[in-house]
This record gives structure tokens, sequence and C-alpha cells, in this order.
């Protein structure tokens, strides 16, 4: 199984050329009208009023392909059931491999392409054991497996890793010892990063270099657990951008930087426990 597809129905919907797991986003909704199974086996929500698919971060389901126009397909459902309207994109849509010519009937199960982006559309979909479709938890992690603590002044972040830290973790946070933690949200990739660029920084802690730790690029490809084989250096910096954001949406701004050309580091200071 992937995720909620057999091999076969993967295979069909598998990954184009360039497409990432996070490239691949949808409102988080326990139910909806029907759904929309990408080829990482995950489900996103169709609602019967209307969904629209597109580039365009603001839709409904964002696919970030090349292939994809900003707003390219909308799905919606009338009396006389499902149907797909073209927007006007660039590289069309297709049902089952028929182009779409303006506006077609959408019947489930159906292999629905947006652009060079494949996945199939079905009205229900199975329940899968130990967490919802679409999700990843951080949650329940031990505390005492693996931990990093990133300290400036009075602010601290810790980050958690589970066992070998393929099986989950946590990135917490404060702004004072005295205070409580809080817990930031981080995709299983931003997290993984993050360990990685603090065990390099831990490692080379002895380094006179302001740059310590720096982890090259390209050994970042190699190391990020990316679902796709045509992950490169430029899928990284996205990552990269990710954990940025992330990590300043709480204040915790410039705990990661980089050497332009090189690669990236911890700037803070970094102890293992």
């Amino acid at each position: 199984m992937i995720g909620l597809l057999c091999v076969g129905c993967a295979a069909e919907v598998a990954p184009c050329s360039g497409l990432l797991h996070e490239h691949v986003s949808s409102p988080a909704t326990p139910t909806a009208d029907a759904w929309l199974v990408d080829g990482f086996g995950r489900a996103h929500p169709v609602r019967a009023s209307g969904t629209r698919i597109g580039r365009k971060l603001d839709g409904e389901l964002a696919l970030l392909h090349g292939s994809v126009s900003r707003e390219h397909v909308e799905l919606a459902r009338a009396a006389e059931g499902w149907h797909v309207r073209d927007r006007g994109s660039r590289n069309g849509t297709r049902i089952d491999g028929k182009r779409v010519l303006g506006r077609a009937a959408l019947v489930a199960p159906a292999v629905l392409a947006v652009g060079e982006v494949k996945l199939w559309f079905v009205e229900a979909v199975p329940p899968v054991a130990g967490a919802a479709a679409g999700t990843a938890t951080t949650h329940g992690v031990a505390m005492d497996d693996l931990r990093f603590t990133l300290r400036r002044e009075a602010r601290e972040l810790c980050v958690l890793v589970a066992g070998d830290g393929a099986s989950g973790g946590a990135v917490l946070y404060r702004e004072e010892a005295s205070a409580s933690w809080s817990e930031i949200g981080l995709s299983p990739l931003e997290l993984h990063l993050l360990r990685i660029l603090c065990h390099r920084a831990v490692v080379d802690a002895d380094s006179p270099s302001p740059s310590r730790g720096c982890v090259p690029t390209r050994q970042l490809v190699q190391s990020l657990p990316f679902q796709s084989a045509y992950a490169d250096e430029e899928n990284v910096r996205q990552v990269v951008r990710r954990l940025r954001t992330a990590l300043a949406s709480v204040d915790f701004a410039g705990v990661v930087d980089g050497v332009q050309g090189r690669g990236y580091f911890v700037s803070w200071s970094v102890t293992a426990t």
C-alpha cells in the first residue's frame, strides 16, 4: 500500500518529474463530498459546491508544478452528477486520458490529469489506521529519545527526535527558561532538515569557523527523504525557505543561515542530550 492506494492504483497516478510531497496541499477536513488522491497516497477534499485546482496557493487544492496553471480546473456537482471545467489552462486537463474541452462529466473512479499531475477521483476513501489521510503527527515523542537544544540569549528551541528520526519528532520553543513549551508545526521534511543541521552543528562544535556545521546543499539532496528520484538543489532551497518561514512565524528568525553556493547551517548554539 502507498497511503490510501494499492500498488497498482498508485502506479496509475505516480508523481511526475519534479513533483514532491510538499508540492500538493489542501485544506484539512475530515469530511468531503468526494476526494482526489495524489500519487503519494494522500486524500484531498472536493466540495460539491465547487473546488478549484491550480498552482495559485489560495486555491482549494494547490499543485506546485510547472505544468499546472495558476487557476487550472474546477470540479463541482450538479443535478446530473460531477463535472470538470477546464479554466483555459495551458497544458490541459484529462479524464482517463481523454482531454477535457471546456466542460466534461466526471464519474468515479477516474484518473484526473491536471497538466502532468495525476490524481484519482473517488467519492469515498477508506480510513487509515493511526492517522487521518494527508496528515503527519509530531506528537507523542518520548522526551528521552534524542534532544537538540538551540539557545540564543533567553530564547530556546528544542528539537526532539524519536528513535532514528524516521518515526517522528517535534520542535518546541519558549522565550525564557521559566516559560512553558509550545510546539511549532513542521512538515516531516522540515523537521528532518533541522535535525541534520543540528547534528552537524554538534559534530563541528569545536570549529572556529562562523559557518561551522555547514551541510552542503548537494549532500542535503541525498540525505532528505524526498519522495521523488528527481529532487535537486532547488528542492532543498524550497524546504529551507519553508523551515525559515515556520520558525519566523513564532518570532524565531535567523536560526538557519546559509553560505551562498555551498550549504546551510544552524547559527545558534546547539547541544545534544
